[in-house]
């Protein structure tokens, strides 16, 4: 018996996950970077391109509504601040560690 063109499976098609299950990651991501904000060593954190691997993901994998989508925009324009104020605090730091050994 013949199968029909529909039968089989496209493996470049992916169906995405339901929205109903991308809450929990997304109230994981929001805690994640709540705690960063609020501040525990820099050197406790896995880097901050792995979360924003994380989001991306996110965003790739599920069928997010609406609101879920402006969270996750908002994930991403939070994560891009972190990453800013932690390259300015690191370029800080090695600016003072330089005078030092100038000095």
């Amino acid at each position: 018996m013949k199968r029909s063109a529909d039968a089989t499976p496209n493996p470049a098609f992916r169906q995405r996950r339901p929205a109903q299950l991308a809450e929990g990651e997304l109230k994981h991501l929001e805690m994640i970077l709540a705690s960063f904000v609020e501040g525990s060593a820099a050197s406790d954190r896995l880097p901050t391109k792995y979360w924003d691997m994380r989001i991306a993901q996110l965003d790739a994998q599920y069928d997010l509504v609406p609101s879920q989508s402006h969270r996750v925009a908002t994930l991403q324009r939070k994560l891009a601040l972190l990453d800013q104020a932690l390259d300015t605090a690191a370029n800080a730091q090695d600016g003072e560690q330089n005078r030092r050994v100038a000095a």
